[in-house]
């Protein structure tokens, strides 16, 4: 099976349709603990994580849409956000009308690398339904992942993401 590959508008190479999209296994902050002290001060499963009872994290989407496709290309990013809501998105964790509830303030919790300024980002946080993560919208204009967000990417810099994963 071969793979389809399309024509960067910014540099005329060849790159693949379709990548892996890159995504963090867990915020910086928590991913830095070695395994000993994770698992002693830290509740987490694949979609959030709870460290000492003070810090909250949910697991989300950052999308960028990708120039002359139509599509997205979506990063899988860490949140970090108030313990209030932390409390009602858990309250909502199964409730298909979470997609109703307003969106919130959160801090990116990841360094997402090929950016500047984006630990501690500020962000939007939109749930989307009990079977899909949240999606992030970069409301920090200094973190370069907001004009990313804005203005889109090029199939070729989804590529650069995607080479991270591999």
């Amino acid at each position: 099976m071969s793979q389809e590959l399309v024509k960067c508008p910014c540099c005329e190479k060849m790159v693949p349709a379709t990548d892996v999209e890159l995504t963090y296994r867990l915020p910086d902050d928590i991913a830095s603990m070695d395994e000993e002290e994770r698992d002693s001060t830290c509740k987490y499963t694949n979609d959030y994580v709870v460290c000492n009872d003070e810090y909250f994290y949910l697991r989300c989407v950052l999308p960028l849409p990708i120039h002359d496709t139509g599509r997205e290309y979506c990063l899988g990013v860490w949140v970090q956000v108030s313990p209030n809501s932390f409390n009602k998105v858990w309250e909502l964790w199964d409730d298909d009308a979470q997609v109703s509830e307003p969106p919130f303030i959160g801090l990116l919790a990841n360094n997402v690398h090929l950016n500047t300024g984006v630990s501690n980002a500020e962000v939007m946080v939109q749930l989307t339904g009990p079977k899909t993560r949240p999606v992030v919208t970069v409301k920090d204009v200094a973190c370069s992942l907001y004009k990313e967000q804005q203005c889109g990417i090029t199939i070729h810099r989804s590529s650069e993401y995607s080479d991270l994963c591999r």
